[in-house]
């Protein structure tokens, strides 16, 4: 286990918000219009854009799927590395910060006891070093 990959689900949570914006960007997009008059003439042609739009929803979707399923993945990998933690503070200092994606001062707040956003951090770099995670 490496510090890159205790952070995989942060980043990819990252990314499914990005996929769900451009999800919801085409799916605005893909509200229907009323047919547009100009006056020119109507020339057919091969272009289905309510067909394209349907492909690139249904696609984006399967991406934001895809993702989710690695997210899944990364979630059980750094569970059984926090099982194998004998303190109970570093796990739960470990698990709000990798799983749950809180930043210091919010593992602190969840905390309690006193604990501040600088001791633990410093909980969670010192549990690090100590099991020679790089």
């Amino acid at each position: 286990m490496t510090k890159d990959e205790l952070n995989q689900i942060y980043k990819l949570n990252r990314e499914i918000k990005m996929w769900q914006k451009e999800l919801n960007r085409l799916q605005c997009r893909s509200l229907i219009k009323g047919q547009e008059i100009t006056g020119m003439p109507f020339v057919t042609g091969t272009s289905d854009k309510v067909g394209d739009l349907a492909v690139q929803i249904t696609d984006t979707e399967a991406v934001i799927r895809g993702i989710l399923a690695r997210v899944q993945i990364e979630r059980r990998r750094i569970l059984e590395y926090i099982d194998g933690i004998d303190d109970s503070i570093a796990r739960q200092v470990i698990f709000l910060k990798c799983v749950s994606g809180l930043n210091w001062y919010q593992i602190a707040r969840e905390l309690g006891q006193g604990y501040t956003a600088d001791a633990v951090k410093q909980i969670y770099y010192r549990r690090l070093k100590k099991d020679g995670i790089k």
